[in-house]
């Protein structure tokens, strides 16, 4: 049975999601020559996606994330449609390829801000809960990878801006990386990839082995990111894994769940996980184009 506030977001993200694969087939048919590189022309789409299924449930379970709201703000109610409506913005905008600089920039603030609102002083108030500070990691992550693909839509504008946001992006992500490596190789029981507090489904074989694969690849992708020359390949190869992870394990959990607890569950291990994707492929492109943009301009001057 699909529940109204599981059929929302889902809607939304797989619509989205098809309707960029569309936009951006031809880039996407034009880099696949180049293996993992190819992929990185899906990492607006993948974004747009994701936010899109949160915009649904924004839409559909708007008192309930208003809850999550800093009681010091106004209109709580107000604020979590607001965003809702934000985020199926930004998705439209990147998959109709129109004002992309924008809408990438008010994605960077608006997960700037639910840095600094929400998941930092829950890690600072209870920094003892490894949970809070995968989050503050995540939610920056994706604001850098927000402005990550801003660096991309203006590196002609501005090669040298373009060129030091990409160079925080880099290093940013190798932390974040090597950090949720560490995670995934110390709490095996729990599902790979983004950490979380969920337990592996029972029908994943192997799960600790697939736990401690990850963490390992994810340490080697943060390490090679490190170092500018093999940073884009490792970043490609690195969201290459995470959509897979995306496919062959959260995609069945969405899928299988029978109740709308795990339905909601399994609609934001899909996107959560498909949004990381899509933002360390936004650093790989960004890596990869906004040098040569910088390095051309260099070569110009």
């Amino acid at each position: 049975m699909i529940y109204p506030a599981a059929f929302w977001p889902g809607i939304l993200g797989i619509s989205i999601l098809l309707v960029g694969v569309f936009t951006y087939r031809r880039d996407f048919q034009s880099s696949s020559r180049d293996g993992a590189f190819g992929l990185t022309a899906l990492g607006p789409v993948f974004v747009a996606a994701s936010i899109a299924a949160f915009a649904g449930e924004h839409f559909s379970a708007g008192p309930a994330l208003a809850a999550l709201v800093p009681k010091w703000l106004p209109a709580p109610l107000f604020i979590a449609y607001f965003v809702g409506v934000a985020h199926l913005a930004a998705a439209v905008s990147f998959v109709a390829r129109r004002y992309i600089r924008w809408s990438a920039l008010g994605l960077a603030v608006m997960f700037a801000l639910f840095v600094l609102f929400m998941d930092l002083p829950a890690a600072l108030k209870r920094p003892e809960v490894r949970i809070f500070w995968s989050l503050v990691a995540r939610q920056a992550t994706f604001s850098i990878g927000a402005l990550a693909l801003f660096a991309i839509a203006t590196r002609n504008d501005n090669p040298r801006r373009a060129a030091a946001i990409t160079m925080i992006a880099r290093i940013w992500t190798a932390a974040v990386l090597i950090f949720y490596g560490i995670e995934n190789a110390l709490f095996p029981r729990f599902a790979p990839g983004v950490p979380s507090m969920v337990a592996t489904q029972a029908w994943v074989p192997q799960p600790a082995l697939i736990a401690y694969a990850t963490g390992l690849l994810f340490i080697g992708f943060g390490f090679a990111m490190l170092f500018r020359k093999i940073a884009s390949g490792a970043a490609a190869r690195c969201g290459l894994f995470v959509t897979l992870l995306t496919a062959l394990l959260y995609v069945p959990q969405w899928v299988m769940a029978p109740d709308l607890s795990r339905q909601i569950t399994g609609i934001n291990f899909v996107f959560d996980t498909l949004l990381f994707a899509g933002t360390v492929l936004v650093i790989a492109r960004a890596i990869s184009e906004t040098g040569a943009a910088h390095t051309a301009n260099t070569t110009t001057q």
